[in-house]
């Protein structure tokens, strides 16, 4: 068989048809030939791919000038050699993993859906068997064909739920929980200078992925259509988000962002039951599709901004969040008048600056009241969370944080009671 011919007249035939007047062509034309090159794309990724494992067990590079399959690759298919790289990594995976080199020209399958697979099974736990290794090939595979690329990059941090769910629930969790610490130690903010032209400041900057959707909710909440909004249906909407977000700021309190002031859009987040109250660590979802670890989910149900939507083990919906698990803007004045402030041991946070904490957590039945309510700052609500530190009232009503087998309190703002 003559391949590189015959590849070689495919080749003829499709500059052929790319030179012809494509405008003179109906709709229905139009489908059915991309649809037909988008078919023989995918043959053509396959084989591509066949050939570069091929290639790299027989160092077929010596054939040529090139100094590596790397350079090879690189310089024939126009790609830098990392990506080059890649795409070698790509064919020797797919090579090993026979249910998706036989899908990988089907319908619905890319090269992209390919690495996604193949990566998840690069990174599963050593100890699966051969038989647990094939079934979440399988449902990957079947997966891949009708999800799209980020649907199936979202499956692919559960994997292994066909053969373990609760294991998946576990390594979901971990991952979650990794990214979001990296994620914290990487926002930034910036507000340039004015331009001497128009007046208008850039600013810019990077956030976690939940933080941006609370953003987004706000953002959002600010921009939907309304019926009288003649002057809105002018702008363009990156110019609505820019009005809404310089409405935001001009409405934040002036003493700091608290929950007893602000904005009142809420997003939404979907939990486990079991999860809410600590017997799991099963990551939830918000409602943007962000994936949440189960420590960050505890956070956010002290979070007046964040409405839980709490699922009980069939998916059926158990809470939809309820007014009574925030404190009413009575109680956060009190807790500012008794806290002062974050209450954590030597933090100097004011009171605009901080969350309510339940000490005795809502999911568990504990009140939202003055007797289980605690105002921290994010920082210090996130250790408190993540380090399960111990809070105690003391005989005169201050809370009082377990810290290396002490009692602790902030005599910041008590100095006489040092």
């Amino acid at each position: 068989m003559d391949v590189v011919g015959g590849l070689r007249s495919g080749q003829r035939f499709l500059a052929d048809a790319r030179s012809r007047d494509l405008s003179a062509l109906s709709s229905e034309q139009l489908a059915a030939e991309v649809a037909a090159v988008q078919a023989m794309r995918r043959e053509a990724d396959a084989l591509h791919l066949a050939l570069v494992a091929a290639a790299d067990r027989s160092d077929a590079h010596r054939a040529t000038d090139a100094a590596s399959l790397t350079a090879l690759v690189a310089t024939g298919s126009g790609v830098t050699r990392r990506e080059a790289a890649r795409e070698i990594r790509l064919a020797n995976r797919i090579e090993a993993a026979p249910r998706v080199r036989e899908a990988l020209a089907e319908p619905g399958m890319s090269t992209t859906k390919a690495a996604i697979v193949t990566d998840a099974l690069e990174t599963l736990p050593t100890n699966l068997t051969t038989e647990q290794r094939d079934l979440v090939e399988a449902d990957m595979v079947a997966a891949a064909r009708v999800m799209t690329a980020d649907q199936l990059r979202r499956k692919a941090r559960r994997a292994i739920e066909v053969v373990d769910v609760a294991r998946a629930d576990r390594i979901e969790n971990d991952q979650l929980t990794r990214e979001e610490a990296a994620q914290r130690q990487q926002r930034e903010f910036w507000i340039g200078r004015p331009d001497q032209t128009t007046g208008l400041v850039p600013f810019g900057g990077k956030t976690d992925a939940l933080t941006a959707d609370m953003l987004r909710a706000v953002v959002e909440s600010k921009t939907a259509p309304r019926a009288s909004a003649a002057e809105s249906a002018e702008l363009k909407p990156q110019e609505k988000a820019g009005e809404a977000f310089a409405e935001i700021v001009r409405h934040l309190p002036r003493d700091g962002y608290g929950n007893h002031g602000g904005v009142a859009a809420t997003l939404v987040v979907t939990v486990d039951e079991q999860t809410l109250r600590g017997q799991t660590d099963r990551a939830g979802v918000t409602e943007l599709g962000t994936p949440v670890s189960a420590g960050q989910l505890r956070k956010l149900s002290c979070n007046a901004g964040i409405l839980p939507v709490v699922m009980n083990g069939q998916s059926q919906v158990l809470d939809e969040g309820r007014a009574k698990r925030h404190h009413t803007a009575a109680q956060r004045i009190a807790l500012a008048q008794r806290d002062q402030g974050c209450a954590f041991p030597d933090c100097d946070r004011p009171p605009g600056w901080t969350e309510a904490h339940h000490v005795i957590p809502w999911s568990h039945g504990g009140p939202t009241d003055l007797t289980s309510g605690v105002l921290l700052c994010a920082h210090h609500h996130h250790r408190v969370h993540d380090a399960h530190i111990a809070i105690r009232f003391g005989h005169d009503g201050t809370p009082e944080f377990r810290l290396r087998d002490q009692w602790r309190r902030n005599h910041r703002y008590r100095p006489e009671a040092a």
